[in-house]
């Protein structure tokens, strides 16, 4: 492909439109990639809290069954 071209009133330099257009997409694409990798980070943050928060109800929610001699079911099996 020819990056000049002849016309009648003279050269017409052609840009490298592709290689512009191919350099913006790279440039998205790790914009993308960044932000992909801030939102597993996020993600991974927010279940680490739910493993926590989950452990802490099951904590709370054990107590109160034993003030209220209540047994949870799977609680037999645990016992034998």
């Amino acid at each position: 492909m020819s990056t000049t071209e002849m016309t009648g009133v003279g050269k017409v330099i052609r840009f490298p439109i592709e290689r512009t257009e191919i350099q913006r997409i790279i440039g998205e694409l790790r914009q993308q990639e960044e932000e992909i990798k801030l939102c597993l980070d996020d993600l991974e943050a927010l279940n680490e809290h739910i493993v926590e928060l989950t452990a802490e109800y099951e904590m709370l929610l054990n107590r109160v069954c034993e003030l209220n001699q209540i047994n949870l079911e799977g609680d037999e099996d645990e016992e034998r």
